[in-house]
């Protein structure tokens, strides 16, 4: 008799702790939090990877430092002119 009881006490605490409508709910909803934060940090991983490889070509790679000062910051050589041509029309 004891068993029956202890068994029909375990069944009610299980039934509530998987099958309560908020346990399920919260479950989807942490489930679905749980992926987008996955999905965020691939992104911020790749991102980061990508970053990773700039810092390192401009810490070696000086054509690279020089490309970047060149379109970035309008750098010139000694004895080079810049010549900036401007479209009609106000455009970008």
């Amino acid at each position: 008799m004891k068993i029956a009881i202890y068994t029909v006490i375990i069944f009610a605490l299980l039934s509530y702790v998987f099958f309560k409508q908020k346990g399920v709910m919260e479950y989807m909803e942490l489930s679905e939090k749980y992926s987008r934060i996955c999905e965020e940090n691939r992104k911020l991983a790749k991102e980061n990877a990508k970053l990773i490889s700039i810092i390192e070509k401009l810490k070696t790679d000086r054509s690279y430092i020089e490309k970047i000062a060149r379109e970035k910051y309008n750098m010139i050589k000694r004895d080079e002119i810049l010549i900036k041509i401007e479209k009609k029309g106000g455009g970008k």
